[in-house]
């Protein structure tokens, strides 16, 4: 399946707007807030980024939902991945 490449603050954008699109009936989507991805090595699934989802119980598995669908639809930029590795050798440097 051919992936589309984004930013992380595309990825974020992309993610946070499917969340506001059909809220379940328990959750708040206002109260959404949503980290940007994290890169990471391609896993089983050959997804190259996370997001990590907090949030009120019943909403975040929602939320987990949503990103779980956008990592089959989207991989991180190299540029991202470039910048996340940067940043980690930088604070651990």
């Amino acid at each position: 399946m051919f992936r589309k490449v984004l930013t992380a603050e595309q990825i974020q954008q992309e993610v946070h707007r499917r969340v506001l699109l059909k809220p379940p009936a328990s959750g708040y989507p206002w109260e959404v807030s949503l980290p940007l991805p994290k890169a990471h090595a391609p896993d089983a699934e050959a997804c190259n980024w996370d997001i990590e989802t907090v949030g009120r119980a019943g909403y975040s598995a929602y939320v987990r939902h949503v990103v779980d669908e956008a990592r089959k639809e989207f991989l991180l930029s190299d540029a991202a991945e470039h910048d996340e590795i940067m940043g980690d050798s930088l604070a651990h440097g």
